[in-house]
């Protein structure tokens, strides 16, 4: 909700007022968000710290366009490739370092956030040190910041943020905190919607000299196409960031730890070096439309595929991911830049990113929670029908079931299974076999309906335009340097 709120934010407003302050008070919001978080005693604070976080990393993801309108457009895709290997170890490993983190320091899951302090804290400094993009007057001569405060689309920022808040919140707490019809589900769900209908009916016929969410780029077809491509194969991302970690532990893992932390990574490495590969060769390959078709349709296959896996064959299923993940990421790699590259103007790149972005947090957040839905419903199912049957065939009595399975919804240590009657050894192996194979079919589900939005990503694609012709030595903005930017605003 952070990221879908503060990227249409940072990049409208940053393309107003200047990035630099922004960009230094976002990366400290995330270095405070840390801390509260690191020193949490209790789960409402923690969130609070979490929030802060969520909208620092607004700041974090805006690397498209900050690093995109300092070098030359035709290197644009490279120096995204260079960002990606830098983030390597924490999007690629970063389910191996927490669960080293849990189960490796005393201050377990609290690591996780001392991380996040110090890299917050040193990019901050960075930031202070090195980053000097054109200032407010560079952008705007003697224009004063009162004037574009008062003209600043208050109206549309409103309605953005609440309906986006809303719409998400209703949507992430249904069928999960509250049943889908209850009022706490819908009533979020119904007035978010309206508030993002208000917002682009407004946006549309309002007489506004800044409006938050220029309508002009979605009248251009390259742009929503990439856009779309990017919002879709995120969801493929997000439903396996969230699909096979918990796959990895439920099938495969069997008690093993550090193992289970490891193949966890293969969602975050999969796509960090998908992104890597596809900035890298992206120019040399050309070819803009017809090599977006070509890897999200491999991305798709892949992730279908993966529905004929089963509990005996892990490493099947670990490569169907791997290639995947690689492809999805390639796909990003291309469509991203893609949306910074299609638009008429260069001084709104970071809108244009911005809303990419958002749209990417906001879509992928519908699926997701289609994903979660489809998973707990077909979960319970399976686990309510495979387990009894395979227990009572071993020997377990009828009138024991309920507590067997009980003890399994409780999490299955063996404290829980120990007070139930008729339990042996062997029931208990043939309930871990029949669980295993059970969480296989309910995740073999969400593989098949991620075809859905592997299909809409791929047609989306076909409307990618040619930017050969764009692919030129422009360079949108230029560091100007302590000194410089001085003068100039003097000036």
């Amino acid at each position: 909700m952070g990221l879908a709120v503060g990227l249409t934010l940072v990049g409208r407003l940053t393309d107003t007022f200047g990035r630099r302050w922004f960009f230094i008070s976002g990366t400290a919001l995330g270095c405070i968000g840390s801390i509260i978080a690191s020193t949490a005693k209790s789960i409402n604070v923690l969130i609070g710290g979490q929030v802060l976080v969520g909208l620092s990393a607004a700041t974090g993801y805006s690397y498209a366009f900050v690093i995109g309108e300092l070098v030359p457009v035709k290197y644009r895709f490279i120096f995204n490739a260079i960002i990606f290997v830098f983030s390597f170890p924490t999007a690629g490993f970063g389910a191996a370092v927490s669960t080293a983190f849990i189960t490796k320091t005393e201050a377990g899951w609290r690591w996780a956030y001392y991380l996040l302090i110090i890299i917050n804290g040193l990019t901050t400094l960075l930031y202070a040190a090195f980053y000097f993009p054109p200032t407010f007057h560079q952008k705007h001569g003697r224009d004063h910041v009162s004037k574009f405060l008062r003209t600043f689309d208050w109206g549309g920022l409103f309605l953005y943020t609440a309906g986006l808040v809303l719409f998400i919140l209703g949507l992430s707490s249904g069928g999960n905190l509250y049943p889908w019809k209850d009022a706490r589900v819908l009533a979020p769900l119904v007035i978010g919607t309206l508030c993002l209908v208000a917002l682009f009916v407004y946006e549309s016929y309002a007489n506004l000299s800044q409006p938050l969410i220029p309508i002009h780029f979605f009248k251009n077809r390259g742009w929503v196409a990439a856009m779309i491509s990017l919002s879709l194969g995120a969801s493929v991302y997000y439903s396996q960031a969230i699909v096979w970690p918990q796959m990895t532990v439920n099938v495969y893992a069997e008690g093993r730890v550090m193992w289970g932390g490891l193949v966890a990574c293969i969602v975050g490495i999969g796509i960090t070096f998908g992104e890597i590969l596809g900035g890298t060769v992206a120019k040399s390959l050309g070819h803009w439309k017809y090599q977006c078709i070509t890897v999200i349709t491999l991305g798709t296959l892949f992730l279908g595929l993966a529905a004929l896996c089963e509990p005996t064959t892990p490493n099947m299923a670990i490569a169907f991911m791997v290639l995947a993940t690689v492809f999805v990421g390639w796909n990003e790699a291309l469509v991203l830049p893609i949306c910074t590259i299609v638009i008429r103007d260069q001084a709104e790149i970071g809108t244009a990113a911005g809303l990419a972005g958002s749209s990417r947090s906001a879509i992928s957040t519908v699926a997701s929670t289609i994903y979660s839905v489809v998973l707990a419903s077909r979960t319970t199912k399976e686990l309510s029908q495979q387990i009894p049957e395979a227990v009572m065939a071993a020997g377990l009595p009828a009138d024991s079931v309920p507590a067997y399975m009980a003890a399994i919804a409780a999490g299955g240590s063996e404290a829980l299974f120990k007070p139930i009657q008729g339990l042996t050894p062997a029931i208990l192996a043939a309930g871990a076999e029949a669980y295993r194979y059970a969480y296989t079919d309910a995740y073999r589900v969400v593989f098949l309906v991620s075809i859905a939005f592997g299909v809409l990503a791929i047609i989306a694609s076909f409307f990618i335009p040619d930017i050969d012709y764009l692919m030129g030595g422009k360079v949108a903005a230029t560091l100007t340097g302590r000194e410089k930017e001085k003068v100039k605003t003097t000036v």
